[in-house]
């Protein structure tokens, strides 16, 4: 994992707690969307080497 990678980790781990649970929720589905747009991404680049 790089620092920058870790940094970010901290920060939202400081930042969740503060949180309303609206908050949280839109978060989180926030960062699954991103997850699935990586992964989608990912896929793609798979299909295309082969």
């Amino acid at each position: 994992m790089s620092e920058k990678e870790k940094q970010i980790i901290e920060t939202v781990a400081e930042a969740l707690p503060k949180m309303s649970e609206r908050d949280k929720g839109y978060f989180l589905g926030y960062a699954e969307a991103l997850a699935s747009q990586k992964e989608e991404k990912k896929k793609k680049a798979g299909e295309v080497k082969r």
